[in-house]
């Protein structure tokens, strides 16, 4: 039974890991309506995600006659409720949310509801999918459920069904929370594998507490640490140091998987080979065009599209192809999707 369960693992690793390039999103729609004012909110335009979706959009919308402008959050929830004023008060046609928890922001998004301002999130609420409690037609993101359990299932393959995992996520986010867990039961659904501890360290506190955590962590369970999972690519950024010391005294080091974001620096990781296996990036700029393309459903009336990108395992294996000159460290896919939205909009 174990064996059949690593034989799965592997099939949805390699799934994950080879390059879909055949368009597996919408092909019908409505053609694009003319005219509109669309305002991107910004959680912060620093934020190498949150800017990839905006540039995304821009592209999108540089072969429509719609107007884009952008107004900056930066990282602050107080600011960014400012920027969501600011945003109704011009009277858009829609509002885009980029990394904006719209919880946090229910009361206002109240406001851009009852003024008829559609309003799409990306990454503004845990799942893929509208939110009317939260005024929301659409949030646009990679399934955090797949992510989660495909970064785990690469550890359980990699380590032929002996995974002994830590896992680190950030208890201040609901997503993260359930990132975590589902890696959990990922792990534990492999009988001959081990959880040894989901460590809760809050994204905000990693560089001042990363080295005393992991110090502790590894005179707790040492070389029983075979595999470390994270919510995304920071955790691995601050765990280096440690790991860089304890490879001085020759001690085994962990393999180390990140369950999202996909930066640069985590894929010069994976292709020098240097403590880090894998990361799982977001399809920034395909997000940008459907993002695009559901504004224009909801202008028409129509349902969204429900359309969410399948899960890219980023490995040494296909890494070479984000670090070329024209990829820029940006996960784009090779499916066509600009082909395909451009027919639906201007058939």
């Amino acid at each position: 039974m174990e064996v059949d369960y690593v034989a799965y693992a592997e099939e949805k690793v390699s799934k994950a890991i080879s390059e879909n390039d055949i368009w597996d999103g919408p092909v019908t729609g409505p053609r694009i309506v003319s005219n509109k004012n669309i305002i991107y909110v910004a959680s912060d335009l620093r934020n190498g995600g949150v800017y990839g979706v905006g540039k995304g959009m821009s592209e999108a919308i540089s072969n429509l006659d719609w107007h884009l402008r952008f107004i900056d959050g930066f990282g602050s929830e107080v600011r960014q409720g400012a920027a969501i004023k600011k945003a109704i008060s011009f009277k858009p046609d829609a509002i885009v949310l980029g990394g904006i928890d719209a919880k946090h922001h229910k009361d206002v998004l109240e406001v851009a509801k009852r003024q008829g301002i559609v309003v799409i999130g990306w990454h503004a609420t845990e799942l893929a999918g509208g939110n009317s409690e939260l005024g929301l037609f659409m949030n646009v993101t990679t399934d955090p459920l797949a992510v989660a359990e495909t970064a785990a299932m690469l550890a359980i393959v990699s380590s032929q069904g002996q995974a002994r995992a830590l896992i680190f996520t950030d208890p201040n986010y609901e997503i993260a929370t359930i990132k975590a867990n589902v890696m959990a039961d990922t792990i534990r659904r492999c009988k001959t594998c081990e959880v040894l501890e989901v460590n809760a360290l809050p994204l905000d506190k990693i560089a001042e507490q990363m080295p005393v955590t992991f110090d502790s962590l590894w005179k707790k369970y040492s070389e029983d640490i075979t595999y470390i999972l994270a919510i995304n690519d920071l955790y691995i950024d601050f765990v280096i140091p440690s790991l860089e010391t304890n490879l001085e005294h020759q001690s085994q080091i962990p393999q180390n998987i990140s369950a999202g974001d996909g930066s640069r620096a985590a894929y010069k990781r994976i292709n020098n080979n240097n403590f880090q296996l894998a990361t799982v990036p977001e399809p920034l700029y395909l997000h940008g065009w459907q993002i695009t393309d559901e504004l224009n459903r909801a202008f028409n009336q129509l349902p969204p599209s429900g359309y969410s990108a399948p899960v890219h395992l980023v490995t040494p294996e296909n890494v070479g192809a984000l670090l070329g000159k024209h990829q820029r460290g940006v996960y784009d896919p090779n499916n066509g999707y600009r082909d395909a939205y451009l027919k639906i909009w201007k058939p």
